[in-house]
């Protein structure tokens, strides 16, 4: 029998604060907790152990930051580019990514447990040895990424460009493709057991049984 797992969002306090200095305060304290980031740049922040709890950044530009084992807890990105940013070995909980910029951006080895991708451009990004516990991608473009090799527990798909996209190595049981573009999708024929797909999808994977339909 699958597990369900709940996507929980993430749990805001009444009150924030508002972050007039994220670099300075990150650089201090390699922290940022209980406040929301606006219409700002945070850019140069490297070789740190940043935590994120509580968080709140809208139509923030992230440059040049490399952010390996950062931890982000409660965190939520608005209208954000974040395109080539390095979340490498990291942890996230109950982390949402609403109409952001992802392109190119690095999770691996990282475990990502409640986290919504929603209405943002993903391509080229790679999750390859993550560790997936309720994660939902809606309505995004993850062309070309590489979701190689996850330990996937519950990933939740709707209306996503998943074109050339890479899951070799990742067990798709449970996975609904049907409402997702999958074309030139890399797949591995012991992946796709259990996942479910459209007549055409079914047709296109059937090629990796070396079946010839007519």
């Amino acid at each position: 029998m699958i597990k369900k797992i709940k996507i929980q969002k993430p749990k805001m306090p009444i009150n924030f604060k508002e972050c007039n200095d994220a670099i300075n305060e990150i650089l201090d304290n390699e922290k940022l907790e209980e406040v929301i980031v606006k219409d700002d740049k945070i850019e140069g922040i490297e070789n740190l152990c940043v935590t994120l709890n509580s968080c709140i950044f809208s139509n923030v530009i992230f440059e040049y930051c490399n952010f390996i084992k950062i931890d982000m807890t409660d965190v939520i990105f608005e209208n954000c580019d974040l395109s080539n940013i390095n979340f490498s070995y990291s942890s996230l909980y109950r982390v949402e990514f609403i109409n952001c910029k992802l392109t190119g951006c690095n999770f691996n080895d990282s475990t990502l447990k409640s986290v919504t991708f929603k209405n943002c451009l993903g391509r080229y990004s790679n999750f390859a040895f993550s560790k997936f516990t309720g994660v939902s991608i809606e309505n995004s473009d993850f062309s070309f990424a590489v979701f190689q090799e996850i330990k996937n527990e519950t990933l939740l798909l709707d209306s996503n460009n998943l074109t050339k996209s890479v899951f070799s190595g990742t067990p798709l049981n449970n996975v609904d493709f049907t409402n997702s573009e999958i074309d030139g999708i890399e797949v591995k024929i012991n992946d796709i057991f259990g996942g479910t797909f459209s007549v055409n999808q079914a047709l296109d994977l059937s090629k990796l049984m070396g079946i010839i339909v007519k």
